[in-house]
């Protein structure tokens, strides 16, 4: 089994696809998709992000036909089960610049998968694990339209503020306010 996560942090609009090129079928499970919020102190030279577990709280996961969100377990993801991959197949990871999670197989679109993944200070990563009967792949497609300076400042304000938005209201000009979502 071999993880191979994104070389750069997902920001704004992101997509990762990867194609299934050799599948054994002679194993059983698949291939397994996701992303993990890893904090930027944690990413220094020869840092390995974690590998997915129930102990990586901040990771969506799609593995067959589950989603697994850090320790809680929803069966039922998607539109059809990952053991059913085909080689050719494409396997994609999607997350909106408004921080919306999604999946694809062949791109078509498995639903929400996740909310707000941009809502912390954390970096975001997509990985791919070729588990089981999957044994290798190919990047097809991988784009990053990065946020804007607008966008990155709100949220670097709304970190610092941490959920005092409400109570420091009274001192802040009415305009910020406006564009922080308090108003």
């Amino acid at each position: 089994s071999v993880v191979v996560y994104t070389g750069l942090p997902l920001s704004g609009h992101s997509k990762f696809v990867v194609e299934a090129k050799e599948l054994h079928s002679s194993w059983s499970g698949s291939f397994k998709i996701g992303i993990v919020l890893i904090p930027g102190e944690q990413l220094k030279e020869g840092f390995q992000p974690p590998r997915y577990s129930p102990s990586t709280p901040q990771s969506w996961v799609w593995s067959s036909v589950s989603l697994h969100a850090g320790q809680v377990l929803k069966t039922k993801y998607g539109k059809m089960n990952l053991e059913d991959i085909k080689e050719g197949d494409k396997l994609g990871i999607e997350v909106s610049s408004d921080g919306v999670l999604s999946f694809h197989v062949n791109g078509e679109n498995q639903g929400a998968a996740a909310t707000n993944v941009y809502s912390t200070e954390k970096h975001v990563y997509g990985f791919v694990d070729h588990y089981g009967q999957a044994v290798t792949s190919t990047i097809t497609e991988a784009f990053v339209n990065p946020f804007s300076l607008q966008h990155l400042s709100k949220r670097k304000i709304l970190g610092l503020l941490q959920g005092n938005l409400d109570s420091l209201s009274q001192s802040l000009p009415q305009p910020l306010i406006g564009y922080l979502g308090a108003g």
